[in-house]
């Protein structure tokens, strides 16, 4: 049952694009009773279970869900009514060219019907209706995704394929110079400018194949055209009728993820009371975590036991309670968010802060006896370098102002990696606003994931005020000193989606030239005072 929503569901290429796999997959699996098998079928693509509930949860003009079940909007809107006008919403719903096998396999789903029938009545229903194709290699789709002209004027043909002028100068260049007499040629010329619209390689095909002279033979072929485009390895017919490179598509993905992960669930399931655990749950839950060498996420847990995500109505009283009747066990470890490890697992290096980070306060004196190093209090300083000091980037463990809770919390940060810490793999808490992380348990296991899908475990210990075990990713960033990166928080908790920055930051920036300087002068400091260092 459909939630009435104020606004429509975002449409846009990336999107449309994971909802289109979703789909694909619902067609291709015999039941969405249970989510796993979907979510396997989805899994090579980069889709996992809670991503899944997301998506389909987050778009009621795409997904339905009827009998316990997850289905396309058209299969319960059209599973009754004709068959050709349920083959268009199937369609629209998959937004782009299709093979005629997947479509033959979601009618299959929806009439009960085998998908050798529909295979066989297909064709002669696509070819039939003026709104919908179907292409010698077998892609069925909507007319409206292609340039389809005859004997019509150019602005005529313009006008009713939806492109404007300025639409045509845009790629005029590159388009009009093209031979289309060898299509498939042409085709992958055109693809070397992707993305570019399939309508616009269709327009100017169209001009050079079918002369405006009254009795001169037209030779263009909208659906040879297609054809030809589809046959050009390495590129994907996105929502917006445009031939995309396929590098783009994971992109588009994790965008989507992203979006449907934020996104209030707008498709309402049926109400379920949340999940009370027991002696026998809680030890099947125990048992899993004294099983893995890392700590392990109770909602990980749900997930595979349960299938329940985010996406889930109950999923927070569900998950509060694992965690709740973990904690009350003492057969393991809670180590903040919903994670959970061994008993007394955890490295000996993250209880203290690494030695080298203590000041050591020496007494240099002159020959006079005088003290050559001297401490001066904030007052001695202009107000523009007490301000510069109280910057995080100047600050860094065991020499930090205590910072005030913001108001509002961002949910992404930008950091800036130094030297030292580059060299042990630590990371000061100065830089993390207060609040931004969980405050209890003093010790806690975070998971750092990058873009590449890599994670890391990271060790957060307040009372040091430091992060640990990031020295693998630290060493893999050439900037010595200034490396920038993000840390965005995630639906998962303590979980955190990282990426390098670009660029360095430009306070913290030193060069590699500059680094070897400093430590020629730190090797031979040993015996000089503040003042002659910041001399020399």
């Amino acid at each position: 049952m459909v939630k009435s929503t104020q606004r429509s569901p975002t449409v846009d290429i990336a999107r449309a694009y994971a909802d289109r796999l979703v789909l694909q997959g619902i067609a291709n699996v015999e039941s969405t009773l249970r989510l796993g098998e979907l979510a396997a079928e989805l899994a090579p693509h980069g889709i996992n279970l809670a991503g899944l509930r997301n998506l389909l949860a987050t778009n009621p003009d795409r997904f339905a869900y009827s009998d316990r079940r997850w289905m396309p909007t058209s299969r319960v809107t059209g599973a009754d009514g004709p068959l050709n006008q349920q083959v268009k919403s199937t369609l629209h719903g998959f937004g782009a060219p299709v093979s005629v096998s997947d479509l033959a396999a979601e009618l299959s789903r929806s009439r009960k019907l085998s998908q050798e029938y529909f295979e066989s009545k297909l064709p002669a229903i696509l070819g039939a209706d003026p709104q919908m194709f179907i292409t010698c290699s077998g892609h069925a789709g909507l007319a409206k995704w292609l340039f389809l002209a005859d004997g019509e004027k150019p602005e005529q043909a313009l006008y009713l394929n939806g492109i404007t002028e300025q639409d045509v100068a845009s790629v005029e260049k590159i388009l009009a110079k093209l031979d289309y007499s060898n299509v498939g040629k042409a085709a992958k010329e055109a693809l070397k400018h992707a993305p570019v619209s399939v309508k616009l390689i269709g327009y100017f095909a169209w001009k050079h194949l079918n002369p405006e002279t009254d009795y001169a033979r037209r030779y263009y072929d909208a659906l040879e055209l297609l054809d030809a485009l589809y046959a050009v390895p390495g590129f994907v017919f996105g929502a917006d009728s445009k031939m995309h490179p396929e590098a783009e598509a994971p992109k588009w993905l994790k965008a989507a993820l992203r979006e449907a992960e934020k996104a209030k669930p707008v498709v309402e399931v049926e109400d379920v009371a949340p999940l009370e655990f027991g002696d026998v749950e809680v030890d099947e839950m125990v048992q899993a975590v004294m099983a893995s060498p890392i700590s392990v996420g109770v909602g990980k847990f749900l997930e595979t036991k349960y299938e329940l995500t985010s996406a889930d109505r109950t999923y927070p009283e569900d998950l509060a309670n694992a965690v709740a009747a973990l904690e009350a066990s003492d057969k393991v470890w809670f180590v903040g968010g919903d994670r959970f490890r061994k008993s007394d697992s955890a490295p000996e290096f993250i209880g203290s802060v690494p030695e080298f980070f203590n000041y050591v306060d020496y007494d240099f004196r002159d020959a006079d006896g005088e003290s050559i190093d001297m401490e001066l209090s904030d007052d001695g300083f202009s107000s523009a370098l007490r301000k510069e000091m109280a910057n995080v980037l100047a600050q860094d463990v065991l020499d930090e102002d205590p910072q005030p809770k913001p108001k509002k919390q961002l949910d992404q940060l930008r950091l800036v990696l130094k030297s030292l810490h580059r060299e042990i793999g630590t990371f000061p808490l100065c830089q993390v606003p207060t609040g931004w992380l969980e405050e209890a348990p003093s010790i806690q296991e975070l998971i750092f994931r990058d873009s590449a899908g890599r994670e890391l475990n990271v060790w957060l210990n307040h009372d040091t005020r430091l992060m640990f075990n990031l020295i693998d990713w630290w060493f893999e960033q050439p900037v010595e000193s200034g490396a920038a990166f993000t840390l965005t928080k995630t639906a998962e908790p303590n979980v955190f989606d990282f990426e390098w920055i670009s660029d360095p930051d430009p306070l913290i920036y030193i060069s590699s030239d500059r680094m070897e300087q400093l430590r020629t002068l730190a090797a031979g400091s040993s015996e000089l005072s503040t003042y002659e260092i910041v001399r020399e």
